[in-house]
């Protein structure tokens, strides 16, 4: 197992900050945050920020109320209390500054209130610099996504049998609660999709109270955050046999599906994936159906870069961490997904999901 290298990370953010030509970038949403200290904070309206600065030591402006959770990590650490100004102890530390990348999740409040203080810098958002960092994963990283995976591998296995006719929705994503319970996760990567019927055209539909009927395919969409590292998975099920059309679209999804994963290597641009696998499914007559990108990077966040979409021609690293999952969704009818997260290597990819059966389950 890998040591997660906080410092290392430092300094990698360092060297891209000097490449950048800025002087300065301000670290400052909780993943972010947890990224380069290994300490998860959720400040709210308080002021938390970590400043990195290409030849000065990284310091941290932290609420002294998480003294406790800072003190063990090793950085230096300006503490402020209620009613001090956070904004101008963070604005003594970029003194030198004249151009600062700042952390685009972090609250538009604080960033007013640091411009009023230093009104002659050029500001700029952190995106490209973060999301390109965060990106490509280090061995510490790909453990903790791996371990993630097969907690939710576990429960989707486990889930699939308690799909049954006569079901709501409602019903089945308590099922579906329970096992992340069991397994001892109490945060998911988001709310949980259970869709059935003419629901599961809908990607992102919230489980009602609609009831599975035979002859249904019910869409399932779930991850669960362990170590601080999302899990996603999509698989869709058939209750009863499916009409000659279901049967038709899952394996044309199943084929763009397993396309795109053999697609995969250093060096293909992340446009050329997509287009490999919207092909697929264009080809097939249902390209009119495919309505969201093919994939989107997985890691502390369960949506961060890179995105696996056409317009992106940026090109496939190993290390980098992101979802393959067409769809084709009906209107009135029904949806099929199917979906695994892949990490790069040398020479292709590695499915976190693939012991998960993609062949079309018929539930009793």
């Amino acid at each position: 197992m890998h040591n997660p290298p906080y410092l290392e990370r430092i300094r990698k953010l360092q060297k891209r900050l000097g490449q950048s030509g800025s002087d300065a970038v301000i670290v400052a949403s909780a993943a972010n945050f947890f990224y380069f200290t290994g300490v998860w904070i959720e400040a709210h309206e308080r002021l938390l920020a970590l400043v990195v600065q290409r030849e000065e030591t990284p310091v941290v402006i932290a609420p002294d109320l998480h003294r406790g959770e800072l003190d063990a990590v090793g950085l230096d650490t300006v503490y402020w209390r209620d009613g001090e100004d956070a904004a101008a102890l963070l604005a003594r530390k970029l003194t030198a500054a004249q151009s600062v990348v700042v952390d685009e999740e972090w609250p538009s409040g604080h960033l007013l209130g640091l411009m009023r203080h230093l009104p002659d810098v050029r500001w700029s958002g952190g995106a490209s610099l973060l999301g390109a960092l965060r990106q490509v994963k280090d061995g510490y990283e790909l453990d903790r996504i791996r371990d993630s995976a097969a907690v939710l591998n576990r429960v989707m296995e486990s889930f699939a049998p308690l799909i049954r006719e006569g079901r709501s929705e409602a019903e089945l994503l308590e099922e579906l609660l329970a096992l992340w319970k069991r397994e001892g996760i109490r945060e998911l990567s988001f709310d949980p999709t259970v869709a059935a019927g003419a629901n599961g055209a809908n990607p992102h539909h919230s489980p009602g109270a609609s009831i599975v009927r035979k002859g249904d395919f019910v869409i399932v969409d779930t991850g669960g955050k362990l170590n601080r590292y999302c899990s996603d998975m999509t698989r869709t099920f058939s209750v009863g046999e499916p009409s000659e059309e279901q049967r038709a679209v899952y394996e044309l999804v199943k084929e763009a599906h397993l396309a795109g994963i053999a697609a995969v290597r250093p060096g293909v641009t992340l446009s050329e994936v997509d287009g490999i696998v919207r092909g697929v499914i264009e080809a097939g007559g249902y390209g009119a159906y495919f309505i969201h990108r093919t994939g989107h990077g997985l890691g502390i966040d369960v949506h961060e870069e890179p995105a696996v979409q056409g317009g992106n021609a940026q090109p496939i690293e190993p290390g980098m961490v992101f979802s393959i999952e067409p769809g084709i969704y009906v209107p009135g009818k029904f949806g099929v997904r199917i979906e695994d997260i892949v990490i790069v290597t040398e020479d292709g990819c590695e499915s976190v999901n693939g012991s998960v059966a993609k062949d079309l389950i018929v539930l009793g």
